[in-house]
């Protein structure tokens, strides 16, 4: 209870049984005296007021128990009910002990000073100092429980800034991952621009002068250069085409979409037998973790075409409750007993790259077939924020 109430509370219990007690004193030349004697017992409670320390506070409600219960013994009557109100005083300490230590100290002053005093008059004190007591012990423990109620309050708030912290970190290192994965793919990608497509311009260019020099002697050999440039030049657009689809799935396809429409570029373009399977319940991804698979898948798949000259190509993709898990198997010839995951192949290095930089792993099985597996650990979205 704070002090202003508890003060304004002890006044109502002191003033009323005085006022009150005025028309049954039978010496009514004592009226000096005894609003003397009350006015000492008010300004001994105020003077509480600016008392918080514990040892002060013990020694004024031993004076007021002490004073109260001689107001009593000299008055009694209603009297008796002031004599209880020191109880509002002293059960504001906060060792348990202390505070039954007065109480015991108060019951004896009180029924040592009123002894000789009506029985009714002094059940009515004692009834008094225990309903205060009663009181006040319930409105001690209610503070406590609001206090420990408003600190598991600040606790869970304190959790919920931390957690909403977590969440701002995780979604900052989320784009950073997909900006590390993008800029990755740039890097390939203008690697291949400049080992495969410059390459094959600057043989065109060799093959060009030439044929310029040997056409006015040779017409035939010089057509016969010339037919060889133009497929060259053909070459090289197809791989720069196939390069700028690279950078981005075809339109804006994403997911499960882009890996059936690139499924379905290479059984045209190849005539390879492709299939995609799902398993599992699937679930909302990160656009990063869908940017890896359909990197390791369209990577495993160029390998396969280019070493293992496959009839068929088979993409499944496993879904559970921790992780998504896309195996990309082909029938066609197996590499060397040294995995490829093993050896220092630039692409199968940067799909164990992107899978590391999402918290996955790339593993390779040679049989039954040669299969690619792609690991990614599951955080929906929706979990997160």
């Amino acid at each position: 209870m704070p002090k202003k109430t508890l003060f304004i509370f002890i006044l109502g219990f002191t003033l009323i049984p005085c006022f009150f007690h005025i028309y049954v004193l039978p010496d009514k030349e004592g009226y000096s005296r005894y609003l003397l004697q009350v006015l000492i017992l008010l300004n001994l409670f105020a003077a509480s007021r600016f008392v918080s320390r514990e040892a002060p506070l013990t020694g004024f409600s031993a004076v007021l128990i002490l004073y109260a219960s001689w107001l009593a013994h000299v008055y009694g009557g209603m009297i008796n009910i002031v004599a209880a109100s020191p109880v509002l005083l002293y059960f504001q300490l906060p060792r348990p002990g202390l505070r039954f230590t007065l109480a015991g100290f108060h019951l004896l002053a009180f029924n040592y000073a009123v002894r000789d005093q009506p029985l009714e008059w002094i059940v009515t004190g004692n009834l008094m100092m225990l309903a205060f007591a009663v009181l006040l012990s319930l409105l001690r423990e209610s503070a406590l429980t609001r206090m420990h109620a408003d600190h598991q309050f600040d606790a869970l708030r304190k959790k919920h800034y931390e957690l909403d912290e977590a969440r701002n970190r995780l979604l900052v290192f989320t784009k950073q991952v997909e900006g590390a994965a993008q800029a990755e793919e740039r890097n390939r990608i203008s690697r291949e621009l400049h080992d495969e497509v410059g390459h094959r311009l600057i043989r065109a260019k060799m093959m060009m002068e030439a044929a310029l020099q040997v056409i006015p002697g040779d017409p035939d050999k010089g057509m016969g250069l010339l037919l060889q440039i133009r497929d060259q030049l053909s070459s090289g657009l197809d791989e720069m085409r196939a390069a700028v689809r690279r950078i981005r799935p075809a339109g804006e396809a994403a997911g499960i979409l882009s890996l059936r429409q690139m499924l379905e570029e290479v059984g045209r373009e190849t005539g390879v037998r492709t299939r995609l399977t799902l398993e599992g319940d699937p679930c909302s991804l990160y656009p990063s973790q869908e940017l890896i698979l359909y990197k390791n898948a369209r990577e495993a798949i160029t390998n396969a075409l280019k070493h293992g000259r496959p009839e068929t190509v088979d993409i499944v993709i496993a879904y559970d409750a921790r992780e998504i898990t896309m195996a990309v198997s082909n029938d066609g010839a197996l590499p060397g007993q040294v995995p490829p995951s093993q050896t220092g192949g630039m692409g199968m290095q940067g799909m164990k790259e992107r899978c590391a930089l999402a918290g996955g792993s790339l593993d390779v099985v040679l049989e039954p077939m040669f299969t690619v597996i792609t690991k990614l650990p599951v955080t929906q979205r929706s979990g997160i924020i």
